[in-house]
């Protein structure tokens, strides 16, 4: 594994279910050292906020994507780690809460009832719980770039879910385009779901 000399981290700070693993997949391919989804380290966020422990994890890596990493306060590492770049990874509304409420909904995870990431909501308040958080992405990801306006070398929004790959990122991050196709993972169908 390499790092990118001339970037400090480089951080999803968006939401799931719009491409995080394909990004996470995409960092790999590009041999920059990197973490997505961690369970271990979700909980110890929840636990602790971006405590010194907290910090010291993302000192050992150089990308980060998926949870907790993207529900952090991007302001903070921002400060914590200047001369980084940062990602939103944006997908369609509708495609979104589809693969939401197929990820979170216990109607269908009947296997892992009592997972953390299982909303009973979807089946007891489903009208207003998609409206919340239609709300939730749309202030966070207008926050985002309003908090980035006059830095937009700092960055990147981009769409996986609609195609958008290696020639988006790798300007963006000052490396050269592999020579494989992007790694769109967790295609369900020909209208592909990506987490």
């Amino acid at each position: 594994m390499k790092t990118i000399k001339h970037v400090n981290k480089i951080f999803e700070i968006g939401l799931k279910k719009t491409g995080t693993t394909s990004l996470k997949t995409a960092f790999q391919v590009l041999n920059i050292p990197s973490v997505g989804w961690n369970e271990k380290k979700y909980n110890l966020w929840k636990r602790n906020g971006i405590s010194e422990g907290f910090l010291n994890v993302i000192k050992r890596k150089q990308a980060f994507s998926d949870g907790p990493w993207h529900d952090c306060d991007y302001r903070i590492l921002d400060q914590k780690f200047p001369n980084s770049k940062f990602i939103i990874l944006e997908r369609n509304n509708d495609d979104w809460i589809r693969s939401k409420e197929k990820h979170e909904s216990p109607l269908y995870n009947a296997n892992d009832i009592g997972g953390s990431w299982l909303y009973e909501e979807w089946i007891t308040d489903r009208e207003n719980y998609i409206k919340r958080e239609l709300m939730y992405k749309e202030n966070k990801y207008k926050d985002i770039k309003e908090y980035f306006k006059d830095r937009p070398n700092d960055l990147l929004a981009m769409n996986i879910c609609e195609g958008d790959g290696w020639e988006k990122l790798c300007p963006f991050l000052g490396v050269s385009i592999p020579n494989e196709p992007f790694p769109f993972t967790n295609r369900a169908r020909k209208n592909y779901e990506i987490s």
